[in-house]
């Protein structure tokens, strides 16, 4: 029986993207999944982009989000444009989002090796990971989380080169182009580039190193930044509508339901009394504006700023209970089940049973870090996860702004069980010291 145990857990360590392929594969034929196209933002905006291409560079593209998940897209859509049929973009883009997955995990385990990281930590990874899949769930829609997940894998694997005195021009080069994938599919995650270039900067390396990886960072942002301002056909007026509803949902989320975590988006069957209070207040809030001719966006953010000076408690409950509702990654089909509460709510036990596993387990790994004075390896980890949640906390707590920081965690769970495994102590043979 140790036998084959040992066997088990060999293969399961010994191919991860496997298993991902193979879990990608199950998850196409279940029932319930993402909407095929999201809100159809990165959809239109990738057909368009092709057609703005095959006019020889005239035109106008819808980019409601991140550019750059309008390029990650081009891909496949490129190969089914012909066609025009919507079925066959959503199959390419699938496969496509599949073998990005997998790709992440084999950057995440490759991670793993960079450590020297056990068979069993690598086994109860994977299976944690896979537990709850929500990475491939993801990735069976058009949708900006695949290519975010690729982006902060290859973002782990360069980081840990680096500071393991790799002076390889291409992992600066990686690193950067990391972050551009990151930023580019999910723009609120601007700031954290910002924070985490600004800590670079500190770090022991040579000057040459941080040049190339500055530059290219600016460069590859600034193409981005001159490509969309050119092409975009987004209404500025659009955007603020969005940054002043997620501001204001986020001052009446779980403000008189604390507990109810499911995710609103308008239908009443579901709403709970902070979203419908939200809705009230918004009604109330733009009624002000037009009556006395205020500039809607600023009279927002005075009255938000307000309400959290008048009830600092009431924001430190919401802000404690955001830590972890943001982090649920509930499957909205099976949470709006109207069927069996009992099947309903013993999935979403089960989902956030795994979920808080990771998250406690990444809080230890922190813990650890910093015990061992291992804080360039900490820091970036830290930043990123904490303004992740500062986002969530001021805004709307959307979980898939959440999401960019999953292969963060699971490289956070490995390495705590690394150290428990190897009796609480550093690993000797790691390569990342």
């Amino acid at each position: 029986m140790n036998f084959i145990m040992k066997r088990v857990i060999d293969f399961v360590a010994k191919y991860p993207v496997l298993i991902t392929a193979l879990v990608c594969v199950v998850f196409y034929f279940l029932p319930f999944k993402p909407k095929p196209f999201g809100d159809g933002e990165y959809h239109e905006g990738t057909i368009q982009l092709i057609q703005y291409i095959l006019n020889g560079f005239q035109g106008t593209v819808r980019i409601d989000k991140g550019l750059f998940t309008l390029f990650y897209y081009l891909v496949p859509y490129s190969l089914g444009y012909v066609f025009h049929n919507d079925t066959l973009f959503y199959l390419l883009g699938v496969a496509y989002n599949s073998i990005i997955t997998c790709w992440a995990i084999q950057y995440i385990f490759a991670s793993f090796d960079l450590m020297s990281f056990p068979t069993r930590t690598k086994f109860w990874t994977i299976i944690v990971l896979n537990l709850f899949p929500i990475h491939v769930y993801y990735a069976m829609g058009i949708l900006a989380e695949s290519a975010a997940f690729l982006g902060v894998s290859l973002f782990i694997y360069a980081w840990l080169k680096i500071i393991a005195n790799s002076n390889a021009v291409k992992y600066y080069l990686m690193l950067s182009f990391s972050l551009v994938i990151v930023s580019g599919t999910r723009p609120n995650l601007l700031p954290f580039l910002v924070l985490f270039t600004l800590y670079f900067l500190t770090i022991k390396s040579e000057w040459k190193n941080k040049v190339i990886f500055i530059s290219s960072l600016g460069l590859m942002l600034l193409f981005l930044a001159l490509v969309e301002k050119k092409i975009n056909n987004t209404d500025g007026a659009f955007k603020k509508d969005i940054f002043r509803r997620h501001l204001l949902w986020s001052r009446y989320e779980l403000r008189d339901n604390p507990f109810n975590w499911l995710p609103q988006d308008g239908q009443k069957e579901f709403a709970t009394s902070d979203y419908l209070h939200n809705l009230a207040k918004r009604d109330e809030l733009d009624s002000i504006c037009r009556v006395n001719h205020f500039d809607k966006t600023d009279y927002y953010i005075k009255w938000v700023t307000n309400d959290i000076i008048q009830n600092p408690g009431l924001t430190l409950r919401q802000y404690s209970l955001k830590f972890f509702q943001s982090q649920t990654f509930v499957i909205s089909p099976i949470m709006k089940y109207n069927k069996s509460n009992f099947v309903k709510w013993s999935i979403h036990i089960y989902i956030n049973a795994i979920n808080y596993l990771l998250i406690f387990f990444s809080i230890a790994a922190i813990v650890v870090m910093n015990k061992q004075k291992k804080y360039q390896l900490m820091m970036p980890f830290l930043l990123f996860w904490g303004w992740s949640l500062v986002y969530v906390f001021i805004f709307h707590s959307e979980q898939r702004y959440m999401f960019p920081v999953r292969p963060v965690m699971v490289f956070l769970f490995g390495y705590y069980l690394n150290y428990y495994f190897n009796g609480n102590t550093s690993s000797k043979n790691s390569q990342v010291e």
